[in-house]
């Protein structure tokens, strides 16, 4: 079996969700964002993102393999030029395994 891995990058734009009692002047303080959700998937860097929106590029790295039937599996890498203090892991699962 190879180890050989493809890659696709997808660019999210993920709004933030203020709490209904701050004004548009009070969102200043980033303590005060209470969520976010992604607003938007794009193949390719956005020219003009809507106004407030943060645009993130995410690149998901699969095992070859994965594309063969019977065999999902992912493994998602984030670049540590792209996140903060610690790196995200995200485990794949067949959700048909349980109904097995």
């Amino acid at each position: 079996m190879t180890n050989k891995t493809v890659k696709a990058t997808a660019f999210l734009q993920i709004e933030p969700e203020w709490p209904s009692y701050l004004g548009a002047g009070d969102r200043d303080n980033p303590a005060s964002v209470r969520g976010a959700k992604v607003v938007a998937v794009t193949q390719r860097r956005s020219p003009k993102p809507r106004a407030g929106v943060l645009e993130v590029a995410v690149t998901v790295e699969i095992p070859a393999s994965a594309f063969v039937p019977l065999r999902p599996e992912a493994t998602i890498v984030i670049p540590a030029d792209l996140t903060i203090a610690h790196p995200v892991v995200v485990e794949a699962t067949d959700p048909n395994e349980e109904a097995r």
